[in-house]
């Protein structure tokens, strides 16, 4: 029995989600406090019934959070009913569990992690997943739902979730040129077609970051960010295809007349080997954006020409008398005999683009490949979104920005958030996210989705038009919430005079770019401005503001200020949340991209679907780490977990009964036993379960690689969030708090778990640590080696 439940200070209900033994729970008590009729009983969960049942607990709540300022965090009840509570700005989430198949940390966990995808969902205006301002609010419901159940369901299955970092694919080199080749080119291509603020391509395959580009010119795309995309990705495109399901089945070669076509058949006798697909296009006049011509020949990963030999690689055909480079990087032709003997004399030579913007050669290609470590950060991401199918019907005619911004304001508005609608390109969903940068809390991010092939998946992430004012909008929301709650943390109470002046400078700036926009946008800025600079509430405030008696706010500042505060987060909603057209161009850019991704990954498609179930395997390290079970290996620096993979084999009735789902249930518990053992500061765990031995190790290191001792203890907290990037930002205060003298971002974090049979004795454990800990340093790359741990 499961309910999540979320309520404003008036005890109105802005999101449930609820099992069926869940409702049937609550009607039944209806039914025998005679707030239902028996009869009237049909299955389904009535909101005003549900406050009558719980608003005593709600209110009492709301008491303790707004006079006791010390809130209750959960209430286990005599029937073992667990109910966890955590308040979020002027909402109240509450999750029930009373089956007791989830534990009070988890649920901890679980609506902290909601907390954060409701920012990825809707940034500041949170408050939009419970109204209905222009649509039925069940479609986001709906779709939330799906969100969460996502996240449920790779909490238990996927590692990566579970300890809350990004689980990156593990390919040879050759394999990772061609998808950085890739990502490049798709950047590059959707940024001619017009989305110039176009500045990170993800490939990602089922729950794990394949590759991972970004230009130069863009901020650090964060690790919660990444792991959101991948948790959004999930719920957009689920994969259910399992390892045994690619040895169930043989090919065969397509029919000549339809080469795209993939014909598998049961696997009772081996047949001959997949033939390698070709793409069939229709070249037409000189379009160098058509793509490459069906008789063009496509290597396997040994077979690849490189950079420096791509140019003779391509083929002729007729129809065209220049040579082509197509915008993923592939050189070919429809030239004459003549024309080609003029190409292979260099006279058409191209440069090919790096991702730093200049000309490379073909030493350049294993180089240009950026470091995933520098292009992921510790920092928490915050994002808010929207889902948007694109449809045919949805094209604007130019593309033109101030068309697009126009249709947004003067229009009738569209849902904030619908359920997904299918179209006949189903591979493809937009998807409004709000990052979180350097500069801004909430910047506002549009996402373009292909599903490649199933459980492959190319992430284009681009700025929204006016995205360049939301990191205004974000501290004036500040400011005024600061104002509001009574702390006025962002400047001191005696300067008030100054705190006025920030305000009214953040308005200014916002006030030419407001100009230039009619419609709502336009209406909604001008109430903003006019009610700030109203000159009694000026004088109120003021004088409120340099009081040094710690006061309460008077009642009509109070008034103005959410009232402001409502605007504020009006004119958010209005400037990026709704849909907006996309231009033709763009959708044909990313039809070509599809297109292209598809031929380019052919041949990898299966190795990549396996190499998602096994990315690393235990039999690698058996013979160096005799009586190791499992590890799992973090590096809080980035983010980046390595650890052997978990098959679990299942029967046909969908249960598991492999040995390795038991291990499986031991691993995930004894997470969850360290993490809370983590919570409240302890850095080193070893204990012993029946025939398993497990050992935790958490360590910190200077830039140069050597161990750093703690300088001060941490101080647990039952108001710290649990350890992990989506449900808080547990191990950055974790490294603030035991380093309070050094410089931010000097010290770096790391994590070891391992699982060895329990005759193995503690100090081979301890020489184990350092050893697997030294190797995995060696994979990952990392330019500083941790050979200096001593425990």
């Amino acid at each position: 029995m499961k309910g999540f439940l979320i309520i404003n200070r008036i005890n109105d209900i802005l999101f449930t989600d609820c099992d069926k033994e869940f409702i049937q729970n609550v009607n039944n008590q209806a039914i025998e406090e005679g707030l239902l009729q028996p009869e009237d009983n049909n299955g389904t969960l009535d909101h005003n019934i549900l406050m009558q049942l719980f608003s005593p607990l709600f209110m009492s709540q709301w008491f303790l959070i707004d006079h006791k300022r010390n809130p209750c965090l959960s209430i286990t009840c005599e029937n073992d009913y667990l109910f966890v509570f955590k308040q979020f700005d002027d909402l109240l989430l509450i999750v029930i569990n009373g089956d007791q198949t989830e534990s009070e940390e988890f649920l901890h966990r679980k609506v902290c992690a909601f907390v954060r995808l409701m920012e990825f969902l809707f940034g500041p205006a949170t408050e939009e997943l419970g109204h209905s301002k222009f649509t039925d609010r069940s479609d986001r419901w709906d779709f939330v739902r799906g969100v969460l159940s996502t996240y449920n369901q790779l909490v238990k299955e996927e590692q990566s979730f579970l300890v809350e970092a990004i689980e990156r694919l593990q390919v040879n080199q050759t394999v990772n040129v061609k998808c950085m080749e890739l990502l490049e080119a798709a950047i590059n291509k959707i940024q001619k077609s017009g989305e110039k603020t176009t500045h990170h391509s993800l490939l990602i395959v089922n729950s794990k970051l394949l590759s991972l580009y970004s230009d130069r010119n863009s901020a650090e795309l964060q690790a919660a960010d990444i792991l959101s995309i991948i948790l959004l990705v999930q719920q957009m495109f689920p994969n259910d295809e399992k390892l045994e399901d690619f040895f169930a089945f043989s090919y065969r070669k397509p029919d000549p007349a339809n080469p795209m076509e993939e014909v598998k058949s049961p696997a009772l006798a081996r047949t001959n080997p997949p033939s390698r697909d070709r793409y069939e296009s229709a070249v037409e006049g000189d379009d160098e954006d058509s793509v490459e011509d069906a008789d063009d020949q496509y290597q396997s990963a040994s077979d690849t020409p490189t950079q420096k030999n791509r140019k003779e690689s391509f083929t002729t055909a007729p129809g065209s008398p220049y040579p082509q480079v197509s915008e993923m990087g592939e050189v070919f032709t429809t030239t004459t005999d003549d024309d080609t003997k003029l190409w292979q004399q260099g006279e058409h030579e191209l440069p090919v683009p790096t991702s730093r913007g200049r000309s490379r050669t073909s030493e350049d290609v294993h180089t240009g490949m950026s470091s995933w470590r520098n292009l992921l950060g510790a920092g928490r991401a915050r994002s808010a979104s929207m889902m948007d199918h694109v449809s045919s019907t949805s094209r604007s005619g130019d593309g033109s920005k101030s068309d697009s911004m126009k249709s947004l304001v003067e229009d009738t508005p569209p849902p904030i958030l619908t359920a997904p609608q299918r179209t006949e390109n189903e591979s493809y969903v937009r998807q409004t996210v709000f990052l979180c940068t350097d500069t801004c809390a909430f910047s506002p991010h549009q996402l373009h989705c292909l599903q490649i092939y199933p459980g492959m998946v190319l992430v284009l992430v681009s700025q929204v038009p006016l995205g360049s004012h939301a990191d205004k909008l974000c501290q004036l929301l500040l400011l005024l919430k600061d104002l509001l709650s009574g702390r006025r943390t962002r400047v001191h109470r005696t300067q008030g005079q100054e705190l006025f002046d920030m305000i009214t400078s953040l308005l200014n700036k916002l006030l030419p770019a407001m100009k230039r926009i009619k419609g709502n946008i336009a209406v909604i800025f001008n109430r903003i401005r006019t009610g700030w600079d109203k000159p009694e509430f000026k004088n109120t405030l003021l004088e409120y503001l340099e009081n040094t008696s710690y006061g309460e706010i008077p009642p009509s500042v109070e008034r103005s200020l959410n009232l402001l505060l409502k605007g504020v987060k009006e004119l958010f909603l209005y400037m990026y949340l709704l849909p907006r057209d996309i231009p033709v161009a763009i959708l044909d850019a990313v039809r070509f991209i599809h297109e292209k991704a598809k031929v380019k990954l052919r041949d990898y498609k299966d190795y990549l679907a396996v190499k998602a179930q096994r990315n690393i395997t235990m039999t690698t390290y058996l013979d160096m780490f005799p009586g190791l079970v499992h590890f799992i290996y973090i590096d809080r620096k980035t983010n980046q977990v390595m650890a052997p993979s978990l098959n679990i084999t299942t029967s046909e009735d969908g249960t598991s009964s492999d040995a390795t789902q038991l291990l499986k249930e031991k691993i995930w518990k004894m997470i969850e036993w360290v993490q809370l053992k983590l919570k409240n500061g302890v850095t080193m765990v070893t204990t012993r379960d029946g025939d398993y031995h497990f050992s935790y190790f958490l360590w910190f290191e200077d830039c140069n690689g050597a161990q750093m001792p703690v300088q001060r203890q941490y101080q647990a907290s039952l108001a710290q969030s649990p350890p992990g990037i989506l449900s808080g930002n547990f191990y950055r205060n974790l490294t603030r708090e035991s380093f309070p003298n050094v410089v931010p971002g000097s010290v770096n974090c790391y994590e070891l778990m391992m699982m060895h049979i329990g005759l193995v004795h503690t100090q081979y454990i301890v020489n184990h640590c350092q050893k697997l800990t030294r190797m995995m340093w060696e994979i990952s790359g990392d330019p500083y080696s941790p050979m200096s741990l001593v425990w």
